[in-house]
């Protein structure tokens, strides 16, 4: 399959085509692995009940949903793709959280909330899309109330050079990525002024995943996928996930988690 095609057609990266394979692996609203179960992993231990957590690159809503209906947080999420706040938008009407949830398009730059004014900062793996992450981080920690807490999963890079496995499975996946090493970003934690931070490296836990993934989009979810994309589609989504598990057994692709609490 040529790397070449299929680039995405518009500014949006996360296109129609992008979020109809994400959303048949992943569950509706999902645009990353895991599902509910994922976002669980991210809160565990949390009191969210009315508490109002920010869930920077909020896609969909997906983890939105589970944040109000589950744990009776109040959510402010931000994207900067207009069609996913939209269809995010719809999903949340439907479920009717339209009162807990307020998913608003945003452009790249400082977060537009106040000083002090959010108790959770949450990120479900958005964060790679992100250039400056010490600007970023900065960002949370003034946008946190005194002992607020951030608390993400992210995609990340090992901290050697990129190879050509990587290259091609960046190529492939057609989307803007900034990646960084969890090391990297628990010293900009620390140098923020964060405390107890934690990290999780999860990468032999999506290695298993991502190979599943690969599976079933070649076996049980063929024909759904076939119909909803087209055979050539399908073809180029199958070596997409064939390049992911390249890079996940070399350790290039890496997952993991963090949390740190503001002082």
């Amino acid at each position: 399959m040529n790397a070449d095609q299929f680039p995405p057609s518009t500014s949006d990266e996360y296109t129609s085509d992008v979020t109809t394979v994400l959303q048949l692996l992943w569950g509706e609203g999902f645009l990353s692995p895991g599902g509910e179960a994922a976002v669980d992993a991210i809160v565990a231990a949390l009191d969210l009940q009315d508490k109002t957590v920010l869930d920077v690159g909020c896609g969909l809503g997906g983890c939105a949903l589970v944040l109000a209906r589950k744990y009776g947080a109040r959510v402010i999420g931000l994207d900067v793709e207009a069609p996913l706040v939209e269809q995010g938008r719809r999903q949340v009407a439907q479920a009717g959280l339209a009162e807990r949830i307020d998913l608003r398009l945003v452009t790249p730059g400082p977060l537009p909330v106040p000083d002090a004014s959010v108790d959770v900062v949450f990120g479900k793996d958005s964060w790679i899309h992100i250039e400056d992450k010490g600007a970023f981080f900065a960002e949370v920690f003034r946008a946190l109330r005194a002992g607020g807490v951030v608390a993400a999963s992210d995609w990340l890079r090992s901290d050697r050079p990129y190879g050509e496995d990587m290259l091609y499975f960046f190529k492939m996946e057609g989307l803007t990525y900034h990646m960084d090493t969890l090391e990297n970003y628990g010293a900009m934690l620390r140098d923020l002024g964060f405390v107890e931070v934690r990290l999780v490296d999860t990468s032999s836990e999506y290695q298993v995943m991502g190979h599943q993934e690969y599976d079933r989009l070649r076996g049980s979810l063929a024909e759904r996928a076939i119909e909803l994309l087209g055979p050539e589609k399908h073809a180029y989504y199958v070596e997409d996930w064939r390049s992911l598990t390249v890079v996940l057994e070399s350790g290039e692709l890496r997952t993991g988690r963090l949390r740190a609490s503001k002082p």
